[in-house]
């Protein structure tokens, strides 16, 4: 699997660089300009599985994924993971509340990943057009970030093996979501890089409160 998914960056990224030169032509037309955008959206997406793939080998070899840390305010992190994915999902509705100054050691790069799956998989799993709120609150020695949406919640019995490696435990996903499809290892991940901060991942669903997810991590 490691090597699989090491070979595949290399075509992907080609993919990719030729659906961004497509988008920047100013005389492409409206029909090729929307099928570049496809394909942008869709390798995008590709890349994340295969990064999800190489992370999931990292962690089934080694000490786990790797976390590198430097001195970061996490607000500005988070704020543009919600625009990105304000972009990928422009029929959703995303709230953001940031209080605080969220800022410590942590690794950027990886937060970031974790802040992008935990969004998505709101997204995708909440009713469509009923806003998904996203909170993040800083105190003097830790971080708290919250995904909260709405919809059919996760079974009871599920919610103890959430975090599960290729574990898809949502309605929704027992079809092909298309540019949305998933290995599944979204949350195993977010769950090994919080790990790595030695922080913590909680997660409560039910049918009339919906579902939270929230990350506290020290700073």
């Amino acid at each position: 699997m490691g090597i699989l998914g090491h070979d595949l960056r290399a075509p992907l990224s080609a993919i990719l660089l030729g659906a961004d030169v497509l988008l920047r032509t100013d005389d492409l037309g409206a029909r090729p300009t929307k099928i570049a955008s496809k394909i942008y959206t869709s390798v995008r997406r590709a890349n994340q599985i295969v990064g999800d793939l190489l992370d999931f080998t990292r962690s089934q070899l080694g000490p786990g994924i790797p976390v590198v840390k430097g001195l970061v305010d996490l607000g500005p992190v988070c704020t543009r993971i919600v625009e990105e994915c304000r972009t990928i999902y422009p029929e959703a509705t995303i709230v953001f509340s940031c209080v605080g100054i969220a800022k410590g050691h942590f690794d950027e790069a990886r937060l970031g990943q974790v802040f992008s799956n935990l969004i998505g998989n709101a997204i995708q799993h909440g009713v469509v057009h009923t806003p998904v709120t996203l909170s993040m609150i800083a105190s003097e020695d830790q971080v708290k970030f919250s995904t909260h949406n709405s919809g059919r919640p996760i079974p009871q019995a599920v919610l103890p093996l959430i975090f599960n490696p290729l574990g898809r435990y949502s309605p929704q996903c027992s079809g092909d979501r298309g540019p949305l499809a998933s290995l599944g290892l979204g949350l195993f991940i977010a769950a090994q890089i919080v790990s790595g901060h030695e922080g913590r991942i909680d997660v409560c669903s039910d049918a009339d409160a919906g579902t939270t997810f929230q990350v506290t991590l020290p700073k």
